[in-house]
């Protein structure tokens, strides 16, 4: 058994922002599903918005964001996050990332879809793997932080109802293992893996959120689901590529299979509208021509322009053979992003004592019913940070022990065949039922399919303590969650869109 001051399950920007603040005060374990590296965090692209001219103001991104977030955010924390979102570029900064300049060796700012200004600050196409790799090294360097890689967590440990610790299982090995704390951090990300089509990599599975749940914490606005409109088509890969909106941002333009442009029949600020507008627009036009995808036109910006600041997004285009300046390049809309998750304040202090959630976890108020884009890298560094102040300034202290359930270790990597069909049909089910357009007959048949499928999961006679048991548990838990919430909003409002039903003004 390990005992450590601060325990994080994660490690993309929220979790490491929080370690690298925490290890300056005491010994904090960082516990990975996968490799550190692996996160939502290394596949954002577009960058992280923050008010660094003087032609923008904090009151400008305040009210992009609560535009974005059609009128249901959390005003107070909005504030807290634009506010600090320059002393949280520095911070990033003085870990080692290297942002881009423009020919005054200043910042440069792009633009990207909601934002009336210039105000995103990035690495070419690939700022949140710049960020990731930057954070990990200072935090394997680190003489206070021990990184825990291929360790599932799996059950928070409670005690006189506050968090103590987390119990988990090494997936390599299949050894259970225990980490008292003085608090635990949820870091965990999101749960894209949920829906059949997710930029989200396949760790995504809601964990964090549903250990919460089980744990008692509260959860919230779970059924705004951000469904990014632009990721590749591709059908030959089970993978799914994010073309950013950093190049709608430069020019690039969503049109129909016959090259017509369309955006500016939904919203006044045509491809640059929020997301949720963009991806409902992208959704009905594919059934409208009964097209699998529709395509975004970057053939008018210049070939240099887009290698030198889009360089992943061009070279994976052109690997599929596409080339940026000369094809259409097909998109279709995929789940994105949580804008719900674990009730928590600005410290990231969730309802149970000694829990804290920081970012895509996390349900502060700062996104409402759909996020504005490259708020989500800033709400990790500005709540990781405010979540460390507050854990270390308390007085929690570490209990005697902790029950650890004994466990076969064989049964711990094995995988039941019947896991797959469950989760493939959840998934299906999931993307069909509740995805970007619901209805109230849909998510009714989903809240019984999925309780069918639970069912099916305990009658299965898997491995209890199989890891792909713990995930499909999960995904069942969050995706009963998004249904149950979904079916508690009569009216459609940001990702939340309900066919036939009128929309809140």
């Amino acid at each position: 058994m390990l005992r450590v001051d601060y325990v994080v399950l994660g490690s993309g920007i929220a979790g490491l922002t929080f370690a690298l603040q925490a290890a300056a005060h005491g010994r904090v374990a960082v516990v990975c599903k996968a490799s550190l590296s692996e996160t939502n965090t290394m596949f954002a692209q577009g960058g992280i918005a923050a008010v660094l001219s003087e032609m923008d103001s904090f009151e400008q991104h305040v009210q992009d964001t609560l535009v974005a977030g059609a009128g249901l955010c959390d005003e107070a924390a909005v504030r807290f996050m634009v506010e600090r979102a320059p002393e949280s570029i520095d911070w990033l900064q003085q870990q080692g990332v290297c942002f881009d300049g423009d020919e005054d060796k200043r910042i440069a700012l792009g633009l990207e879809g909601g934002h009336r200004q210039h105000r995103i600050v990035h690495v070419k196409d690939h700022t949140g793997l710049s960020v990731q790799q930057v954070l990990g090294k200072v935090a394997r360097q680190h003489a206070n932080i021990s990184i825990l890689e291929h360790h599932m967590a799996l059950e928070l440990r409670t005690q006189l109802s506050a968090c103590q610790g987390v119990q988990l299982l090494n997936l390599k090995t299949g050894e259970p293992k225990a980490i008292l704390a003085r608090a635990v951090v949820l870091a965990t990300g999101g749960s894209g893996q949920v829906y059949q089509h997710t930029t989200n990599p396949s760790i995504a599975t809601g964990d964090g959120l549903a250990m919460a749940y089980r744990a008692g914490a509260a959860v919230s606005h779970m059924e705004f689901i951000q469904f990014h409109p632009t990721a590749l088509y591709n059908p030959a890969s089970r993978d799914t590529f994010l073309i950013s909106e950093a190049l709608r941002g430069a020019g690039a333009e969503l049109v129909l299979p016959d090259g017509t442009p369309f955006m500016h029949r939904y919203h006044a600020q045509g491809s640059l509208a929020p997301r949720d507008v963009v991806a409902r627009a992208v959704y009905h036009e594919m059934q409208q021509h009964s097209s699998p995808c529709l395509y975004l036109d970057a053939r008018q910006l210049p070939e240099e322009h887009v290698q030198r600041h889009f360089p992943l997004i061009y070279n994976t285009c052109k690997r599929i053979g596409i080339l940026a300046e000369r094809d259409l390049i097909p998109v279709v809309p995929a789940a994105h992003y949580q804008c719900g998750g674990v009730v928590a304040d600005v410290h990231g202090q969730t309802t149970v004592p000694g829990l804290y959630a920081v970012g895509e976890a996390a349900c502060t108020g700062v996104h409402g019913a759909n996020r504005l884009a490259s708020n989500s890298l800033l709400e990790g560094v500005v709540f990781g940070k405010a979540a460390a102040a507050h854990a270390v300034a308390q007085k929690y202290e570490h209990t005697e022990s902790i029950t650890v359930p004994e466990f076969n270790g064989q049964a711990a990597v094995a995988v039941s065949p019947a896991l797959a069909s469950i989760k493939e049909e959840l998934r299906h089910l999931m993307w069909e039922k509740a995805g970007i357009a619901r209805t109230q007959e849909n998510l009714l048949e989903a809240k019984e399919r999925v309780e069918q499928l639970r069912r099916q999961l305990q009658e299965s006679g898997a491995a209890g303590a199989a890891p792909a048991v713990w995930e499909l548990q999960n995904m069942l838990t969050v995706a009963a969650l998004t249904i149950n919430a979904c079916l508690g909003r009569k009216q459609s409002v940001g990702g939340h869109y309900l066919v036939q039903e009128p929309e809140l003004a």
